[in-house]
């Protein structure tokens, strides 16, 4: 599952405890995706939303 991230402020290597802890709650592989990250590519940005569920 990718999920979209939008964090108020950065959060260093507790990414990769937060992608661990979606994992086990969902009992799904996670792929985390930072908004930061992929806010200076607009073309992948409006795709990301177009497929977008939000929860």
């Amino acid at each position: 599952m990718d999920i979209l991230v939008d964090l108020a402020e950065p959060i260093g290597w507790d990414v990769v405890d937060l992608k661990d802890e979606l994992e086990q709650l969902l009992g799904l592989p996670v792929d985390l995706v930072l908004k930061g990250g992929v806010a200076r590519r607009p073309k992948l940005l409006r795709s990301i939303r177009e497929d977008a569920t939000y929860v």
